[in-house]
């Protein structure tokens, strides 16, 4: 277990070496909405909590994290009393197929696995990571079904995911009732094509599509674009 800072803010998170938080965390939470008229967020699949941390700094009110797997629950247990957030935060350990909200919430957020299953698929020695990087529990179906019927109608649902399954994701957010709100491609580099997408989708929405310019990642080899690094010291917790 590692103590660390939680990039651009004054919080800290524990975790297992290399299993705190990565890009498309903080993409994601860099990305999040939050209108004025928010009043619960869930988050689905928390891992460790560092997204319900980092919307903590933005949000004044109550975000709970819905977690499988116990390991990962318990962290963010953790590490929601290690920032003494526990007046706001809360996580549940549960499977999201069964996961009900007492409440539908105005905003859920998810950073899902990727990877689909299947023969080639090469997949983690670590059990732990292969739940959370691939479809073993979770595909993106079971995913915004869950999603459509835990927030309220109006409600805004933000997801980053593969570039290459765009189609797919909006097959799928048609099919439960969401509308494709706003998008945002994510490249590696200005010549590079893109790997990552972020959605902000509406349940029950109407209206016409946001697609925002690209997010570029790096300007050169190691060296993060100047929009990135803004988005690593962390511009949305400093307003």
């Amino acid at each position: 277990m590692v103590k660390r800072d939680l990039l651009g803010t004054k919080l800290y998170i524990e975790s297992d070496i290399g299993k705190a938080f990565n890009m498309d965390t903080i993409i994601l939470s860099d990305f999040v909405r939050v209108p004025k008229d928010t009043k619960s967020i869930l988050d689905f699949g928390t891992g460790n909590g560092a997204i319900m941390l980092y919307l903590s700094q933005r949000f004044s009110g109550h975000i709970t994290g819905i977690e499988l797997q116990e390991k990962r629950y318990e962290l963010a247990v953790h590490n929601i009393k290690l920032n003494n957030l526990e007046s706001r935060l809360d996580v549940v350990n549960m499977d999201l197929k069964t996961y009900r909200s007492k409440k539908h919430a105005d905003i859920i957020v998810s950073n899902p696995p990727f990877f689909k299953v299947n023969n080639q698929t090469k997949q983690s020695i670590d059990m732990d990571m292969q739940i959370a990087k691939h479809e073993i529990h979770l595909n993106l179906e079971t995913l915004i079904e869950a999603v459509s019927k835990n927030i309220k109608h109006g409600g805004l649902f933000f997801m980053v995911h593969k570039a290459n399954r765009l189609e797919e994701i909006i097959l799928e957010l048609n099919k439960f009732d969401f509308k494709l709100k706003r998008m945002r491609l994510v490249h590696p580099s200005l010549h590079h094509e893109p790997n990552q997408v972020l959605i902000e989708a509406k349940f029950k929405g109407k209206g016409h599509l946001i697609v925002e310019p690209p997010l570029i990642q790096y300007k050169e080899k190691g060296i993060y674009s100047d929009e990135m690094q803004s988005i690593y010291d962390g511009r949305m917790y400093h307003k």
